[in-house]
């Protein structure tokens, strides 16, 4: 499904597996660019059917799925391209994202598209906050990225938050239950946050699902939907570090618990499956070890977790 939803007269989105916003003015701010050099492509048509010339791209972080149009749009605009410095690093060495995932040289299987997306040059690097030169503010949203953002635009009289990868939806849940984050105590800080958020904006939209536009006719409806989408969220978290708890009462390797987890979720694996899972696990035990419930111990000869009671 590709459409184009406006929001305001500025503020349009291309509603797709992943949503791209535009903020136009005089140089049009796009926000993320999807996964692919085909989402490249709508783009651009979709800019020069609003007789833009000239644009900027920011990403609000470095994951393929929100880059894969970088380098064609760059390419064929010579656009600018903003994003954090630390996020900046993936974005321009893309190969990092895979060998990140997978702590080594990549290997057949992992160095696809989901995980690798065509390097581009990041021309500006963003502060958190207010920005002169795009007209919008910046937010700090980490967890399901080491410093992903969330842009907040002010147009209309509506204060219009695209909050990235903050919140995945209920189908997402229902579907993998253990969803990819790199920081499983920022990713709770940051849904914490939006909890606050979905009280002071009009429009919030997430990079997959639905947009929830709590000043239409059932806006109060879809606020509830969206304050109860937050809590779901920290709950399935909450759900999954209690699991590998439970696991850890004898102690494990992280293989050992990500087959157990495996096997509790009916997790189908391949090469990036697995890599994607590998990392988030590391990151729930991280979070264990960090609240006190979960040590490491190497009296084996290999690194286990295990549960402190």
């Amino acid at each position: 499904m590709y459409e184009i939803v406006e929001i305001t007269k500025s503020v349009k989105v291309l509603r797709a597996p992943v949503n791209v916003g535009f903020f136009f003015r005089d140089e049009c701010v796009v926000i993320d660019s999807g996964s692919s050099a085909e989402y490249g492509k709508k783009i651009l048509k979709f800019l020069e059917s609003e007789s833009v010339k000239n644009f900027t791209i920011v990403n609000t972080h470095s994951h393929a799925d929100h880059i894969g149009g970088n380098s064609l749009l760059q390419q064929k605009s010579k656009c600018k391209i903003y994003a954090t410095d630390f996020e900046s690093a993936f974005i321009e060495h893309t190969q990092l994202e895979p060998m990140y995932l997978w702590g080594g040289p990549i290997f057949d299987g992992i160095d696809n598209k989901f995980l690798m997306a065509t390097p581009s040059i990041v021309t500006n690097i963003l502060e958190y906050g207010w920005s002169d030169e795009l007209g919008v503010e910046t937010i700090p949203l980490p967890g399901h990225s080491f410093d992903m953002i969330g842009v907040l635009i002010n147009d209309g009289g509506k204060r219009i938050f695209f909050i990235a990868d903050a919140v995945v939806s209920k189908q997402t849940i229902e579907k993998y239950k253990v969803y990819f984050l790199c920081d499983v105590a920022e990713h709770l800080k940051t849904l914490a946050g939006l909890n606050k958020w979905g009280e002071s904006v009009d429009v919030i939209i997430p990079s997959h699902g639905e947009i929830f536009d709590f000043g239409i006719d059932n806006g109060e409806l879809l606020k509830k939907e969206f304050l109860s989408l937050v809590e779901e969220n920290k709950k399935v978290l909450e759900y999954v570090a209690g699991f590998i708890a439970g696991v850890v009462l004898e102690p494990k390797t992280i293989d050992q618990i990500l087959s157990e987890v495996v096997r509790e979720f009916s997790i189908p694996l391949d090469a990036t499956a697995y890599v994607l899972l590998l990392q988030t696990l590391k990151a729930y035990c991280k979070y264990l070890i960090d609240i006190g419930e979960v040590g490491i111990t190497f009296e084996r000869g290999k690194l286990e977790y295990f549960r402190k009671l």
